[in-house]
């Protein structure tokens, strides 16, 4: 085995909260935060300076996972880990959507680093990020939250042979493209975009008397979707359905809360095989900001925030379209 299959991380879902299930799904990711961490109860009394008694509290796992944005097994399943339902349709290619639902996945981590395999159990999506910039592979990256380290199930490097199959190219700006209310032409204008999707989860009321560690998934509190996008000039005048500045200035900001997609994030095309899409059906923009800085080009940004459409009943779905004929 090459040197660089020492370093991994690879994913399964559980079959019950902490409890592996499946098969693992290796993603090309490029670095990973996941840590063991605990919280440490101090104890003082009166007769003392200071505190003289401890012990360990809340025992659990956090970090992240990033990457180029890839259409493949890796990335599906944690996109259904912060939405909640797949759906397939079509005889090849496939289009997968993902729809939002209460019930949520776990998945237990598979992190190899140099000559040792880590095992994280219980872990769940908390966030999830994306960006696309000009010249740039688009990115996406997955917070997560869970039990404490399974220490006793540390493997030796090779333990794991570390399979990546899916065989699509990761997609990149060129093949980005921003729809703003319900426009059928992509945007001219857009330099970059960003968003986040939060799912709130509350790790306090995972926990119970009589266990160090969580003893349920934490569960979703609230969905939250915010985010920024750079135009490359400053849209006076809308071209494709754009939020201008002069709209966003005299309305103190202006809402897409028609019915169907308000705003799409795609990247690639469905011709290919090697789609991803981001549907959000309300969007409320915030203030503009378009400053100059010496002789750079006048440009604008606006941060936006997604909400709750009644005539869609629901907030957002995603898209993928590949060679998978089965759910996530």
């Amino acid at each position: 085995m090459g040197t660089f299959n020492n370093r991994y991380v690879a994913l399964k879902k559980e079959s019950a909260y902490g409890t592996p299930g499946g098969s693992y799904a290796f993603g090309e990711v490029d670095d990973e935060s996941i840590k063991h961490s605990y919280d440490l109860l101090t104890r003082e009394d009166m007769s003392r300076y200071g505190a003289s008694k401890s012990v360990t509290g809340k025992e659990y796992s956090s970090g992240d996972v990033n990457m180029a944005m890839l259409n493949d097994n890796f990335t599906a399943n944690l996109i259904d880990g912060i939405m909640g339902t797949n759906v397939v349709s079509g005889s090849g290619p496939y289009t997968h959507t993902f729809t939002e639902a209460g019930t949520l996945d776990s998945y237990t981590l598979l992190v190899s680093r140099e000559s040792k395999e880590h095992l994280y159990k219980g872990m769940v999506v908390e966030s999830m990020s994306v960006s696309a910039n000009l010249n740039e592979y688009a990115t996406v990256g997955f917070s997560f939250m869970g039990q404490s380290e399974a220490i006793g199930s540390i493997a030796a490097v090779g333990t794991t042979s570390p399979n990546f199959s899916d065989g699509l190219p990761a997609l990149y700006f060129s093949n980005a493209k921003v729809f703003f209310n319900a426009d059928a032409t992509a945007s001219s204008m857009v330099k970059s975009i960003s968003f986040d999707i939060n799912l709130n989860r509350d790790d306090e009321n995972a926990c119970a008397l009589g266990s160090t560690t969580y003893t349920i998934a934490p569960p979703a509190q609230r969905r939250e979707v915010s985010g920024t996008i750079e135009f490359n000039i400053v849209p006076y005048a809308a071209v494709e359905n754009e939020p201008t500045y002069n709209t966003l200035v005299a309305a103190d900001g202006v809402e897409f809360a028609g019915s169907g997609v308000e705003l799409k994030v795609q990247f690639g095309d469905d011709s290919t095989a090697n789609l991803m899409a981001f549907n959000f059906y309300k969007i409320r923009f915030e203030a503009p900001e378009a400053n100059v800085s010496g002789r750079d080009t006048n440009t604008m940004s606006v941060g936006f925030t997604g909400l709750y459409s009644s005539n869609d009943n629901k907030m957002m779905d995603i898209v993928m379209i590949n060679g998978q004929s089965g759910t996530y």
